[in-house]
C-alpha cells in the first residue's frame, strides 16, 4: 500500500461504513433503454468501476416520473415499481465487488428538453426559460411555473422515488440538487422569481428542497443514507453563492441529509462544473472546505479531481471527508486499486477533453471516453481474449495511434514491431502537451509509453521505413500511424520568413513579435492565440468561418471563446486570405471587399493534413496494411485512440471482435452512433448497445 492513509480510510455515512473516500458520482451514460429501464451494457459498464475499487459508486441521474422530471433520452427512470428488478441487479451487481451503490434522483425541470417528455413544456419555479437550453435549441425554451399543488405532486414523486432506491437495494439515495434542475431553480434566485411561499428570501426558496428532503428522511426512517448533491456556487451573475449555500447545507442536515456532495454550476456555466483543462484540477475544492466549516456531516468534493495523490492532500488537509473523480473514472476504472498498489504509471489519466462522455451526450450518443475505447462497451471489450492465431505486427509511427495500436496487438498475444523515426514516442502529443493547461494531456502520453516499455514492445528508433524493409521483415500486418502535419495556405503570395507554423509557436521552439495575428481559429489556432495573449502579445484571430474553435465541443467552447475575451484577443471571422507579405495579411471579406490586417508574425493554424506517402508505397507489403490515426484522416485523440483499438482487437482472422460496432463509422469514436429504439418484433428494449434486464 502506498502512503494515501486517509483516501484508503472507512468512512462512516450515518448508518453505512465506505470502505475508502473514493466515490464515482453521478454521470449520464445513455445507456438505459428509451423507457429508462436497466440494460446488460449499463450494469457492465459500472460493474468495473466497482471492481477497480471506488468506495462508493453513485448512480446516474434518474428521472422521478412520467411527467417532465426527464431531462434527456435514454436516461435511467424510477419512476414505478416496474423499474424496481432491473435497479435491483444493477445495485446487487455494484455491491458484489466491495462498493456502495447509491442512486441519483433528479427532476430536469426548465432544463428538460420538451422533446423528450412528450413535447409537454417543461416545468419551473418561474416562467424563465433556460439560456443555454434556448440556445441549443434555437428558440426560447419556454416553461410554465408549478402550481403549489403540482409542487406537492413533484415532493411527492420524489419520496417514491427514494423508497424504491431503498427497495431496489440501494444503500443511499442522493437527492439532485445541483447543476441548475428542479431543485436548484427553487433554490436560486437566478432562476426563482416566485413571489408565495416557495420564493423570495433563502428560507421561502428553500422549502421546496428542504420539503423532498424532510419527507424522504421521513419515509426512509432514521438510519438509511440520505446524500443530496449542490451547487455551492452558480458562477451566474445573480445566482447562488458560497455565503447562501452554507446557511442552506445547515437547513439539510437539519433535515436528516447524511452527506452533501458539494458540486457547482448550472447549465449557463456548464463549463464550470465539467471543466476543460484550461481550469486548474480540483477548481472549486473550496468550495467544498467551505460547506464543510459549516456542517457535521461528511462533505464531497469534485472537479476535475484526477489523481490520487491530489485527493490525498484535499482530504488530508481538512477540505472534504471524501472525493469523487468522475470523468477520471471513466478513464481508468482501476484508479483506486492501481493507487492502492502505488501503480501511478499505470493510471490512465482523463484528459478533460470532454469529447467522449459530454459531446457525446449533447449529441443524443452514448457514453465513449477518448482516452478508454472500453469504455460504454465493457460487455464485450472488458476483457479481451487472447488471439487464436499469432502474427508478426509491423506499427509505423510512435504517436498515440500507433502506441494504441501497438499495445492493442501486444495485450492479445501478437507479436509486435514498433517504428517510430525520431528518438522518442508520443508524436504530436510531444507538442500538445507542452502547455501548462495540458497537464493531464501529458500525463496520458507518459501512460502510453509506459504501457509500451511494460508490455515490453520492440521499439525501433531513429528508423524511416520504407516498402525494402517491410518485404524483409516480413510481417503479417503492417499498422500506418505516422501522422499529419500542418497545412499551407494555397494563395497568390506567401512571405516564408514572415509565416511561423502554429506547432513551432505552441511548442515555444519559435518566439514571435509583438503583434501576431494566428490565421486559422480551430482548436490549435484558438489556444495559440491563448498562450501568446498570455505573454502580453497583442494577437488577432481570424478565419474564414463565422464560428472560432468550430472545431471543439461546447463546454470547451465556452471555456475557451471566454478566456479569450479575457485575454484581449481580437477576433476576425469571415475573412479569406489573398497574401501573406512582410507586414501582414491581405484578406477579404463577404464583399470582396481587400484589406491588410497587420502583424509583424502571422502564425499558420489552418489545420493538419496527412502523412500518407507510405500508403501507396507499402500496399501489398504484407497480408494486411492499414492507416490509423491522423495520417487515414486529422482528427483528435480520442479518434486516433479509438480507431486504433478498434482495427487492432480485429487481427485475428476468422473473429470479429469488433461485432458491437454496427458500422466503419463506429470505429471512429465520434461516429454517429446512436442509442436503440425499442425492438417491438422481439418484445425487447434496447439501450445503447444492451439488452433490457427484466
Amino acid at each position: 500500500m502506498t502512503a494515501l492513509n486517509h483516501l484508503f480510510q472507512p468512512i462512516k455515512i450515518g448508518s453505512m461504513e465506505v470502505k475508502n473516500r473514493l466515490v464515482m458520482p453521478p454521470m449520464c451514460t445513455r445507456l438505459a433503454t428509451v423507457h429508462g429501464e436497466v440494460t446488460d451494457t449499463l450494469i457492465a459498464y459500472y460493474v468495473e468501476r466497482a471492481r477497480g475499487g471506488a468506495g462508493l459508486i453513485m448512480v446516474e441521474y434518474c428521472y422521478i416520473d412520467e411527467k417532465e422530471s426527464k431531462a434527456a433520452i435514454c436516461q435511467l427512470g424510477v419512476q414505478s415499481d416496474h423499474h424496481i428488478t432491473g435497479l435491483r441487479e444493477l445495485a446487487t451487481a455494484i455491491k458484489s465487488y466491495g462498493a456502495r451503490a447509491v442512486l441519483q434522483i433528479a427532476h430536469g425541470g426548465r432544463q428538460s428538453d420538451p422533446g423528450k417528455i412528450g413535447g409537454r413544456k417543461p416545468v419551473a419555479p418561474s416562467e424563465i426559460p433556460d439560456p443555454l437550453v434556448s440556445e441549443m435549441l434555437g428558440h426560447p425554451n419556454h416553461v410554465r411555473a408549478l402550481s403549489i399543488d403540482e409542487a406537492e405532486e413533484v415532493i411527492e414523486s420524489f419520496v417514491e422515488a427514494a423508497r424504491r432506491a431503498r427497495d431496489a437495494g440501494f444503500d443511499g439515495v442522493e437527492i439532485h440538487g445541483a447543476h441548475g434542475y428542479l431543485l436548484s431553480q427553487f433554490l436560486s434566485p437566478f432562476s426563482n422569481h416566485r413571489t408565495d411561499l416557495y420564493g423570495g428570501d433563502l428560507e421561502g426558496r428553500s422549502r421546496f428542497p428542504l420539503e423532498i428532503a424532510r419527507r424522504t428522511r421521513k419515509k426512509l426512517g432514521p438510519d438509511y443514507p440520505i446524500f443530496y448533491r449542490l451547487s455551492a456556487d452558480e458562477f451566474v451573475h445573480g445566482g447562488l453563492t458560497l455565503d447562501e449555500t452554507r446557511r442552506f447545507a445547515r437547513m439539510l442536515e437539519q433535515a436528516g441529509v447524511n452527506c452533501i456532495d458539494v458540486s457547482a454550476g448550472n447549465y449557463s456555466s456548464m463549463h464550470r462544473f465539467i471543466m476543460p483543462a484550461y481550469y486548474p484540477n480540483g477548481y472549486f475544492v473550496y468550495l467544498a472546505k467551505g460547506i464543510k466549516e459549516a456542517v457535521r456531516v461528511p462533505v464531497i468534493a469534485v472537479g476535475a479531481i484526477n489523481e490520487p495523490l491530489h485527493a490525498e492532500e484535499i482530504i488530508a488537509g481538512g477540505s472534504a471527508d471524501m472525493v469523487a473523480m468522475g470523468r477520471a473514472l471513466i478513464a481508468d476504472p482501476y484508479l483506486p486499486k492501481k493507487a492502492f498498489e502505488g501503480r501511478f504509471e499505470d493510471i490512465r489519466t482523463c484528459i478533460r477533453c470532454n469529447d467522449g462522455c459530454i459531446n457525446r451526450f449533447f449529441k443524443g450518443w452514448t457514453i465513449r471516453c477518448a482516452v478508454n475505447p472500453v469504455a460504454g462497451r465493457e460487455k464485450h471489450y472488458a476483457e479481451i481474449p487472447p488471439a487464436r492465431v499469432r502474427r508478426r505486427v509491423m506499427v509505423i509511427g510512435g504517436g498515440p495511434a500507433g502506441m494504441q495500436a501497438a499495445i492493442t496487438a501486444r495485450r492479445r498475444g501478437h507479436e509486435v514491431a514498433l517504428y517510430e523515426k525520431s528518438d522518442r514516442l508520443g508524436g504530436l502529443l510531444n507538442i500538445a502537451a507542452i502547455p501548462d493547461f495540458k497537464q493531464d494531456l501529458r500525463r496520458f502520453k507518459d501512460h502510453l509509453i509506459s504501457q509500451v516499455r511494460q508490455m515490453q514492445i520492440n521499439v525501433v528508433y531513429n528508423r524511416e521505413v520504407n516498402r525494402q524493409l517491410v518485404e524483409a521483415e516480413r510481417p503479417d500486418v503492417v499498422v500506418i500511424a505516422t501522422g499529419s502535419r500542418l497545412h499551407v495556405p494555397n494563395v497568390a503570395t506567401i512571405n516564408r520568413g514572415n509565416m511561423v507554423n502554429a506547432l513551432d509557436v505552441y511548442s515555444g521552439r519559435i518566439q514571435t513579435g509583438q503583434n501576431v495575428l494566428v490565421v486559422g481559429a480551430g482548436l490549435v489556432g484558438s489556444e495559440t492565440a491563448l498562450i501568446l495573449a498570455r505573454q502580453g502579445k497583442k494577437v488577432t484571430l481570424m478565419d474564414r468561418l463565422e464560428k472560432i474553435a468550430f472545431d471543439v465541443e461546447p463546454l470547451t467552447f465556452m471555456a475557451l471563446t471566454e478566456l479569450l475575451g479575457q485575454a484581449g484577443v481580437e477576433i476576425r471571422t469571415g475573412l479569406n486570405i489573398e497574401a501573406v507579405t512582410e507586414t501582414g495579411v491581405m484578406v477579404s471579406d463577404k464583399g470582396w471587399n481587400r484589406f491588410t490586417i497587420e502583424a509583424d508574425t502571422v502564425v499558420n493554424a489552418l489545420g493538419l493534413e496527412p502523412n500518407q506517402e507510405l500508403l501507396g508505397e507499402l500496399e501489398g507489403s504484407a497480408s494486411v496494411v492499414f492507416a490509423v490515426g491522423d495520417c487515414y484522416k486529422p482528427r483528435d485523440v480520442g479518434d486516433a485512440v479509438h480507431e486504433a483499438f478498434s482495427r487492432a482487437v480485429g487481427l485475428e482472422p476468422g473473429q470479429d471482435l469488433s461485432r458491437d460496432m454496427g458500422s466503419a463509422a463506429d470505429i471512429s469514436f465520434m461516429g454517429d452512433d446512436f442509442y436503440y429504439e425499442p425492438n417491438i418484433m422481439a418484445g425487447v428494449s434496447y439501450g445503447g448497445y444492451g439488452e433490457r434486464v427484466h
